[in-house]
Formats: structure tokens, sequence, C-alpha cells
């Protein structure tokens, strides 16, 4: 008895953390319990919260993963130098900023209790597709069909297609070349990746002649040989088959082996479509009119080549967003939606406030723009039996009334509000209650 009297302290501290697997470095790593409004489930919002001990435990395990973290950027889950731009070689930093990220968000979540932030749910998601954009904002069945009719004319012009095409490798290469160590597979990925930007060169707009061929005149005498046949999307698609390959090989490739993935979805629905550019204008047109139309059929919902598309569309770039999201509704029927982004820095510097904004700007666009989509009104009733998207009159009590905020938190941060392309953003300091 005297001994199990000893022992009952010890034992309901320990109740306080949870020993996790071993991890792929062969290390095993305490989890902190978490909060109360950590989970969607209705028991696990009811439970007490943890004892102050646990506040101070998970305090210092943050502090010291800020410090390892100091000047890494890990945006879209790989470690990048916040400065260059390029990954880290550290094997363990992504696991590290992995760990900063969910034991903050634990954190802050149960801190909120004791009146130091407004209590909110915040739930890590990865923004890959139209379909979780959609899923968030509580988009119904209905609505989504007047999205998907409203991004695809926009998102799948040549122009932009094209030009995402050239985004990803780019982005792979730069990825590449930042890397210490290249294995046989990484090597293939770097020459089939090069080899297929020439082949996108060779063939844009940009004739290897001064002019292109519907603007020279055409030759006396013609040429006795056989024209060469078109070159098609074909090759594309079969170099991307390729380089999808050599990059399942690298984990740390992982994400671009699937971004080149989604892309190949898109290159499938064109491959027997002309890719050169050096022809007629009225051949080119209608190629370009081809694409077009296809990828708006074929491209679903759900489809990460539309989303990645999307992306470029608005920002230029092709990689994926990984933030905390958080909502609240009110109002009649809940039709009122307020949406809070959050991220968590290790730096509190000005160049990771400042990236840190301009990552959940981003975000918040992307929400903006699929709202704005999703009340809009289809007129299927069209002559040529096509659907045609009808602008909504500006009823606020119809569609109801979205508001955008942005979260930072981190250490040695000082505490105010920035408005940053029309969105409020707060910035909030990691302290114990």
């Amino acid at each position: 008895m005297e001994c199990r009297r000893r022992m009952k302290p010890l034992l309901r501290a320990n109740a306080a953390r949870r020993v996790l697997p071993l991890t792929p470095g062969g290390r095993r790593g305490i989890h902190f319990a978490p909060g109360p409004a950590s989970s969607d489930d209705d028991d696990e919002q009811e439970r007490a919260p943890p004892p102050r001990r646990w506040y101070r435990a998970a305090y210092a395990r943050l502090l010291r993963h800020a410090g390892s973290l100091r000047g890494v950027d890990h945006a879209g889950g790989l470690p990048r130098d916040a400065a260059a731009g390029s990954l880290v070689a550290c094997p363990h930093a992504a696991a590290r900023a992995a760990h900063f990220d969910a034991l903050a968000r634990e954190f802050v979540t149960a801190a909120a209790g004791f009146g130091h932030h407004p209590p909110m749910k915040l739930k890590e998601t990865s923004l890959s597709s139209l379909t979780r954009v959609c899923d968030v904002l509580g988009v119904s069945a209905q609505r989504r069909k007047s999205v998907r009719l409203t991004v695809c004319p926009q998102v799948t012009q040549h122009h932009v297609w094209r030009g995402a095409l050239e985004e990803v490798l780019l982005d792979l290469q730069a990825d590449m070349a930042s890397l210490e160590r290249s294995s046989p597979a990484t090597q293939m990925a770097e020459q089939i990746a090069s080899a297929c930007t020439r082949f996108l060169s060779d063939t844009a707009d940009e004739a290897k002649s001064s002019s292109p061929a519907w603007m020279r005149p055409t030759p006396f005498k013609k040429p006795a040989q056989a024209p060469s046949p078109a070159k098609t999307w074909q090759e594309v698609l079969d170099m991307f088959t390729d380089l999808a390959k050599s990059l399942a090989a690298d984990p740390r490739l992982a994400g671009h082996a699937q971004k080149v993935e989604a892309m190949k979805e898109g290159l499938y629905q064109i491959r027997d479509i002309v890719v050169e550019r050096d022809i007629s204008f009225k051949e080119a047109r209608r190629h370009d009119c081809l694409v077009q139309r296809k990828l708006s059929k074929s491209l679903g919902h759900s489809s990460r080549c539309l989303y990645t598309l999307l992306l470029f569309y608005l920002y230029g770039t092709v990689r994926d967003m990984e933030v905390h999201v958080g909502k609240c509704l009110s109002g009649k029927g809940g039709r009122n939606v307020t949406i809070h982004t959050a991220k968590f820095l290790a730096d509190g510097d000005e160049l990771a406030v400042r990236s840190g904004i301009k990552q959940l700007s981003r975000a918040l666009g992307v929400f903006q723009f699929v709202w704005e989509a999703a009340n809009t009104d289809y007129d299927a009733a069209n002559d040529n039996g096509k659907d045609v998207i009808v602008k909504k009159k500006n009823d606020e009590d119809a569609k109801g009334v979205l508001e955008l905020q942005g979260h930072l938190w981190g250490f040695d941060v000082e505490e105010k509000s920035v408005t940053y392309r029309g969105h409020v953003f707060h910035l909030h300091q990691i302290q114990l209650p």
C-alpha cells in the first residue's frame, strides 16, 4: 500500500504525456496530451484542460524546437531556408518542424481557455484541391458545380496551362539543385526535367527563325523532303511518366512527384493535340481552343491538376498550401462563415513574419475566389444545351457573408494587427498562460 501511495503522483503525471511509436530516424518521441479543443468529437471538447505542468513542459519543448529551426521556413511540408528558399539539408528538420507545428497548435488551443486568445478549433489542412477548399467553406453539392463552371474557363487557357507546366519543372529543378547528395534516380529525373524544359521551350511561341512559319513567304520551290510529323502533347506525357517514376524513388522529392502525377492527368486528356506553335495563326488558335475545351470537360472538382492551374492563375506558383484552419458559423442557418487561418512561426523576425503573412494571404485569396465562384448561378437551359454562368445579384442575405482572418503565433513577436491585400492578420505571442 505504501508503494502504491508513492507511485500514484508519478502515474498521474505520466498520464499527461503519451509515448509515440518509433520515428523514421529510429528515435522515440514524446507527444504531449492535446488540449480540450483539439478534436472535432464532443467527448474530446468536454475533456478537462491539461494541468499546469503540461504547459510548462510543452513550452520548454517549443522553445527547444524554435531554437533549432531558426531561419527555416516549413511551408508546404518541406523545410526551406527562409532567405534563399532552398531545401534544408538536415534530415531531421522536416520531422522537427512538423512536431513544432502540431505541439504549437495544441498549446495555443489549450491556452485559449485561460483568456489569452479567442477560443477556436484549428485543424491542419492541406489545400490541394477544390474539394478540400469547398469542404472548409461548407459549399453544398449544388454550388460546387457553379465553382467548377466558373473556374475551368479561366484556368484552362493555353498560356495558363503551359505556364503551370513550366513552373512545375522549374520548381523541381531548383529543389534538385539544392540537394547535397543525388541518387541515380534523382540524376535521371534531372535529365528528364531538363529535356522536357527544352522541349517546351523549342515549341513555344518564339520560333527558331525571326518570324513564325505563317508570317514567312512560301518559297518558290517547295522542299522535296516530306515535312516531319507535328509534335503533340503525347511526348510531354511520356516524359512526365518517366519523371514521376524517377521522383518516386527519392522520398525527399515526394511532393514534386505528386505534383508531376497531378499534371499527367491533364496531359493525358490533350495527348493528341499539337503542341507546336510554329504554325499558322488560325491553326494555333484552334489547338489552343481544343486544349481549353478538353481540360475544362475532363478535369473534375477533385482534380489536383485543376487546382494547380488555379494556383498558377492566381499567384504564379504551383505549391500547395498547408495551413491551420478554424471556422465559425453565424447568421440564419449558419450562412455567415468566418474562416481563421493560422501559422506558427519558429522564428519571429521580420522576414519570417512577412513570409507567413504572404502564405496566409494566398490561402485566404483561394477561399475568397472559391466563395465568390460558389455564389454564381448557372443556366442549363441554353439554346446550345451548354451551361452558362450568370452572376447573381449582390444579395448578402441570400448567399451569406464570408469573413477571412489570418493569425500568426510566434516567440518574440510584437502583438498587433496588420492589413495586407484587404485582409486582417493578427500577430500573437506564444507564452505561458
